[in-house]
C-alpha cells in the first residue's frame, strides 16, 4: 500500500510539473495550475509533511479507484486517462477556437515542431526539395538527438530509468 501511495504521490507531483495550460484552473493536473504551497500544505501550519504529501497521493489514488477496492485496474487507469485527455481536449478548443464555433480548422491548430518543418530545416542546399543524403543527415540528427535525450531522461523519456521503483 505504502508502495501505491508514493506512486501515486510521483504521479501526482510530476502531472503537476508538467506544466499549465492557457486555461488553467486550480488543483492538480495536466489541465490545471501547479499547486500552491497552500493547497498542499494541509493543515496550514506553513511545512509540508510526509503525511501531506501521502495523503495528497491517496486523494488522487482513491479518486481513480472507482469501485474502492484499493487497486487501480487497468480500466480504472483508462477511465482517468480518459477524463484528463476529455479536460485538455476541451481546453485546447477553447484557447485555439478563433472563431468560436467550437472546432479547430487546420489554421486555427497550433504549430508544432515535426515533421512539417523537415523540409525546412533538411534542405540544406536551398533547393527547395530534399535529397536522399539531405533526408538520411536529417535522420542520423534526430536519431542522434534521441538517443541523446533517452541516456539522459531514461528509456520512457519522463525521468523514469530502468532503476526506479
Amino acid at each position: 500500500m505504502k508502495k501505491q501511495i508514493l506512486i501515486a504521490t510521483l504521479l501526482s507531483l510530476s502531472t503537476a510539473a508538467a506544466g499549465t495550460i492557457a486555461v488553467a484552473k486550480p488543483g492538480f493536473g495536466p489541465d490545471r495550475q501547479k499547486p500552491t504551497f497552500e493547497q498542499l500544505d494541509a493543515d496550514g501550519d506553513g511545512a509540508l509533511t510526509q503525511a501531506e504529501i501521502a495523503a495528497m497521493g491517496q486523494k488522487r489514488f482513491d479518486e481513480a479507484d472507482a469501485n474502492g477496492d484499493g487497486m487501480l485496474t487497468a480500466e480504472e487507469m483508462t477511465a482517468k486517462a480518459q477524463e484528463r485527455i476529455a479536460k485538455r481536449t476541451e481546453a485546447m478548443i477553447e484557447r485555439f477556437d478563433k472563431n468560436g464555433d467550437g472546432a479547430l480548422s487546420v489554421e486555427e491548430m497550433p504549430q508544432r515542431r515535426g515533421p512539417h518543418k523537415l523540409l525546412e530545416k533538411a534542405d540544406t542546399n536551398g533547393d527547395g526539395s530534399i535529397s536522399k543524403a539531405e533526408f538520411d543527415t536529417a535522420q542520423a540528427i534526430i536519431e542522434a538527438v534521441m538517443k541523446k535525450k533517452h541516456h539522459r531522461d531514461g528509456p520512457d523519456h519522463r525521468g523514469h530509468g530502468a532503476d526506479s521503483e
